[in-house]
């Protein structure tokens, strides 16, 4: 029995939640895609609209081997030249970023995400820190600059249920620290939306 002002859908909406977030952990959605489908299925009026977000899921496969103490993590680095990390890759925790004379640049907005948090480090000296972040996801920023400046620019948007966690360390020595969840260019196009 449906309860006064309670959603006939939501234990339905609820197990797909669940069936998205297991998608996401085993590395079949990126997190653009993840957040993408979520909303649907939460802004969903009817069983179909639900049934969509989950229609054309990935088929599962082999599961990963679990995170192990001493797992091999990531390290990305570059000296007098930009880090640029974007498009489909997955994202482990450790993942470092650097770059020395340069710009330290990571979009994650098609990263795979297989751990429920994930922790992120991103360095630059002589140069920029950039990271963009889909909408939905939760982010929690660890920054610091020394000579720049820092600006954490995420839509006010509450995180979507099941979102991971990305935990990211950002510092900049003679540069700025921005973080995201826009790309410039959806920035730049929302003004011109505007102005028409």
């Amino acid at each position: 029995m449906t309860l006064p002002g309670q959603d006939p859908l939501e234990d339905t909406k609820r197990a797909t939640q669940t069936a998205l977030e297991r998608a996401v952990g085993e590395g079949r959605l990126t997190l653009e895609e993840f957040a993408a489908r979520a909303d649907t299925v939460w802004r969903a009026d009817t069983p179909a609209e639900i049934a969509s977000a989950v229609a054309d899921l990935p088929a599962p496969v082999a599961p990963a081997l679990p995170a192990t103490e001493g797992a091999v993590k990531v390290s990305i680095s570059s000296i007098f030249d930009d880090v640029r990390r974007s498009g489909r890759f997955t994202l482990r925790s450790g993942t470092k970023v650097s770059a020395v004379f340069g710009d330290a640049k990571v979009d994650l907005r098609q990263a795979v995400i297989s751990e429920p948090v994930v922790e992120l480090t991103v360095f630059s000296c002589f140069g920029d820190v950039v990271v963009t972040v889909p909408k939905g996801v939760r982010v929690e920023v660890d920054g610091s600059v020394v000579f720049g400046s820092e600006r954490v620019e995420l839509s006010a948007e509450p995180p979507l249920p099941g979102s991971p966690l990305i935990r990211l360390h950002a510092r900049s020595i003679f540069g700025d620290v921005k973080v995201r969840d826009q790309h410039w260019t959806e920035r730049v196009k929302g003004w011109l939306d505007r102005l028409a």
